[in-house]
């Protein structure tokens, strides 16, 4: 049996959507919803910015009805992380896509499990090993596909502009720069177009 989630991997889609009003989205498709251990731990880090509030409240709202939380082990060694001069948030990353490295290699498994990775850091995921059974997406792109499917109305672009509004209004620096860029990582799965 095949299976897909949806698994969140860096707190910028959360805060993106959280700003454009559009966290919903991320559970219309009715596919699992994950996010790392770490996803969270930042989030509650960063706690005063508005865009984080509003990702916790829906996650606190969704939390085993329709999302769950993967357990990297990463907030706890992430103090250790820094002091080696590793960005905790990549090495969870890192882990979480092995894990779906490791799924569905034994040739003999008819289960194999999909991801789609939202993200808003691009350069971290260009350089993440793709070969296995995750498939990446920034936020942009996820809401063409909403669109497309013709889950929201609004224009994607007025979507973006409002996130990024909102992020700027409450003192943040939106999506390092990912939401003004028109082009965005979009990796179409490479096996399976039902994805």
């Amino acid at each position: 049996m095949t299976t897909c989630a949806i698994v969140v991997v860096d707190t910028g889609p959360l805060k993106s959507l959280g700003y454009a009003g559009k966290l919903d989205l991320l559970l219309k498709p009715g596919i699992p919803v994950f996010l790392s251990d770490m996803v969270i731990q930042e989030l509650k880090d960063g706690n005063q910015y508005p865009g984080n509030a509003l990702a916790l409240n829906f996650i606190q709202q969704h939390l085993g009805k329709g999302i769950d939380e993967i357990d990297t082990g990463v907030p706890a060694i992430a103090a250790d992380l820094k002091r080696l001069g590793e960005d905790p948030g990549d090495v969870s990353i890192r882990r979480v896509v092995a894990k779906y490295h490791a799924v569905g290699s034994d040739d003999d498994s008819k289960d194999e499990e999909f991801a789609l990775l939202v993200s808003e850091d691009v350069a971290l995921m260009l350089t993440v090993d793709k070969r296995g059974n995750t498939y990446l997406m920034t936020t942009r792109p996820f809401l063409q596909e909403a669109k497309k499917r013709g889950w929201i109305s609004e224009d994607v672009e007025d979507l973006m502009r409002k996130a990024e509004t909102e992020a700027v209004a409450a003192g943040e620096e939106p999506g390092r720069g990912q939401l003004t860029r028109k082009v965005e990582f979009n990796d179409r799965p490479r096996r399976n177009s039902t994805l």
